[in-house]
């Protein structure tokens, strides 16, 4: 299947999406959480939260990680338990996340289906958007735009992601930068953040 690529707008309307997981493979671990955000004309219209329970245990390091315990999704629903619920929370709208193919792949794997939404990312802006930073993790950019703090759950990743693509939205509307300027176009331009043009030689 080819490879999903994302779109580069900048939308008011949109649904955040983040998952907790059992490690990094989707045909091996399994989600342990799905966090969601609805968002309409940019704010915060409708919230989901919920654990899982995954048929495999959860390691220690994840534990650590993120604060989620064996014990803690004991008794919650399992993946397929979930499953509409989700579907009908994201419904059509684009799915934003950070590295939001890795949620993608998540969801797709525990659903045994391929969801047909647009995807949008908001680690490929930031990387385009604030170049000077080394690394363009969650945790870092939630520091150097002083966002609020992200806690490895599902939701709180959320809330981080949303302030995150608005924080995004107001840099380039202030700077006068069209989401077509941070690439580079067919004619062989590429334009950076500060709107300087070079010519790709």
């Amino acid at each position: 299947m080819a490879k999903r690529h994302c779109i580069k707008k900048l939308l008011n309307d949109y649904c955040v999406i983040d998952t907790e997981t059992t490690g990094l493979s989707p045909i091996n671990h399994e989600m342990i959480e799905i966090g969601m955000l609805r968002v309409r004309n940019g704010k915060i219209v409708s919230r989901y939260s919920q654990l899982i329970h995954p048929a495999q245990t959860i390691d220690p390091f994840i534990t650590n990680l993120t604060g989620i315990t064996n014990e803690m999704v004991e008794h919650m629903p399992n993946v397929n338990e979930v499953k509409n619920d989700v579907l009908k929370f994201i419904g059509n709208d684009v799915l934003l996340g950070h590295n939001i193919r890795f949620d993608f792949n998540f969801l797709n794997a525990g659903f045994r289906m391929v969801l047909p939404n647009d995807l949008m990312d908001t680690l490929q802006f930031s990387k385009k958007l604030y170049p000077e930073l080394a690394h363009h993790r969650l945790t870092d950019l939630s520091k150097y735009l002083h966002l609020v703090s992200n806690e490895h759950r599902a939701l709180a990743d959320c809330m981080t992601t949303y302030q995150l693509y608005e924080t995004i939205k107001q840099t380039m509307n202030a700077r006068q930068i069209k989401p077509e300027d941070l690439w580079i176009s067919l004619q062989g331009k590429k334009t950076i953040a500060n709107k300087t043009v070079t010519k790709v030689s």
